[in-house]
């Protein structure tokens, strides 16, 4: 069923996630509680954006279980699927169109700031190896 509005970013590739995103960054949480997440800037990827921002979209509270899976950095043949159930996150209560993110103090997600109805605008990023990691950096240096 589709989203009667769909938030930003919810259906679009991997490829136009990142070309259609202003601000992407390398970000590790510094704060967590159950109204807000504070990220602090690593790496400008695209865009430039303050060193540290909080997060309120789309999550759900610290309480529940975080789901911490990379899909193996990212080469899981599942993450690079078309379909838009593919993610590390629960659909929330708002169904479909409203990714419930979870978050752990310390780790560091590869960041969509404007496009947070993607399922991988919130991705944990575990090594320099990460494959979407690279994948987005070379896409953002193609599209320059």
């Amino acid at each position: 069923m589709a989203c009667p509005v769909p938030p930003p970013g919810y259906g679009l590739t991997h490829a136009e996630l990142v070309q259609k995103t202003p601000t992407i960054v390398l970000a590790k949480t510094i704060k967590i509680t159950d109204k807000v997440v504070v990220f602090e800037v690593i790496e400008n990827i695209k865009g430039q954006t303050e060193k540290e921002f909080f997060w309120r979209r789309s999550r759900i509270p610290k309480s529940v279980k975080h789901i911490s899976t990379d899909f193996n950095r990212h080469i899981e043949p599942a993450f690079w699927s078309s379909s838009i159930l593919v993610r590390r996150a629960p659909v929330s209560k708002g169904g479909m169109c409203n990714i419930a993110f979870t978050y752990e103090l310390g780790e560091v997600y590869l960041v969509f700031r404007e496009s947070w109805g993607h399922a991988h605008s919130n991705e944990i990023i575990k090594s320099k190896g990460d494959k979407w990691l690279a994948f987005v950096k070379e896409s953002v240096v193609i599209g320059s």
